[in-house]
This record gives C-alpha cells, structure tokens and sequence, in this order.
C-alpha cells in the first residue's frame, strides 16, 4: 500500500485530503504544516509519496520539496495548490516534483496525479500551464475515453508493467486492477493487452 505524508498548513483542507486519501486504497502516515516539519516527518517515516502545498510558514513548499526529494530521490512529490502561474509551476517542478495539481481540482485528478508520480511520469492537471519539461508528461486529455486513473494504468501497462507490478506500484488490490485493466481494453477497442499498449505507445507519440 502507497504510504503518504500530507503538507498543507490550512488545517480543514488538510483533514479532508486526509479523508479522501484514506477512501482510495492508500496509508496516510504523516502530516505537517509548514516546511521544516515536513522534511522533518519525511525523515521519520519515509513515505512513497508527499502532497505538498506551495504556500507554507518558515519555508516555502519549493524549498521543501526542493530538500525532501535532495535527501531521499525515491520519494515522489505531488504539488497541490492555489498557485496556478507557470513560475511556481517550473519552480515545483525544477525543485523536484513529479506532479502538479490545483486545490479546486476534482478528486479523481488528485489520485491521477499520485499514480503519474509513482509510475514515474511528470504530470500537470487541468488549468495548469505546462512548462515545456519534455514529452514524458502526462495530462488528463493524454488517452481520450480514459478516466485520469484508467489512463495512468494504461500507460503502466504501455511500460510493459503487468497487473501485479501495477497493482504495487499505484497501491491497489491486483483484482481493483484487473477490472481497470478489463475497462480499458473496452474503451480503447483493444483486442487484448498487447493491443492496448501499442495503441497508448502511439497516443504518447502523437502527444509527443
């Protein structure tokens, strides 16, 4: 299971993402509400994932995140924020970050945005500017037909990841992934798996 550390120093957003988070097959192991406590908690309890709000008491989320993914690479970071300009967008994300996503964004871009960071993807949500970081970034609209968490299992099985490694990667049961799986090839008029994934290849290439 995907263990998680939430930064938001705004208390009730923090308890409801908490309780989003703990409805979507992930752990919840810490929390902090400005940045020294969060590279502190991240320390402690070395989590796969933070949600890292930008703007923060003592230290910027920037500088937070700019330090956490400094002293441990393999934890991924998920900017979640007000802050939609494209200079706090190239900051988070030369800082670090794998993911970018607005507070006003709807639950399921939230959960998109952790599976894009944990396959290993750059992602930006809707609303926000892309600062040109290469081709490897995914966006909602990357698999048209595809909700965000059917297209970042389509891109993991793209990758060559079977249901198992998906099932561990992005936290959930293999047979939550199986029906996923099943519902892809169905929207995307596969023929089976290996279909889908030249069919995904293709679309990350026209993207591209």
């Amino acid at each position: 299971m995907t263990r998680i550390v939430v930064v938001d120093d705004h208390p009730v957003f923090r308890k409801g993402l908490v309780a989003l988070l703990r409805a979507s097959d992930v752990e919840v192991v810490g929390e902090a509400e400005s940045g020294p406590e969060a590279i502190d908690v991240v320390r402690e309890v070395a989590p796969d994932l933070v949600l890292m709000d930008l703007g923060l008491p003592d230290a910027s989320g920037i500088a937070a995140t700019e330090r956490i993914v400094a002293e441990s690479p393999e934890v991924r970071v998920v900017v979640i924020t007000m802050y939609d300009d494209e200079q706090s967008v190239r900051a988070a994300f030369e800082a670090g970050a794998s993911a970018y996503v607005l507070k006003r964004s709807p639950p399921d871009q939230i959960i998109a945005a952790m599976d894009a960071a944990l396959s290993g993807a750059l992602w930006v949500g809707t609303g926000v500017p892309r600062p040109g970081f290469g081709h490897d970034m995914a966006t909602p609209a990357a698999f048209p037909g595809l909700t965000p968490r059917e297209a970042a299992i389509a891109d993991l099985m793209s990758r060559g990841l079977d249901n198992p490694a998906i099932a561990e990667r992005l936290g959930l049961s293999p047979k939550t992934v199986a029906n996923y799986v099943s519902l892809v090839l169905v929207k995307l008029g596969a023929e089976d798996r290996h279909d889908a994934a030249r069919m995904v290849r293709a679309l990350r290439e026209q993207r591209g």
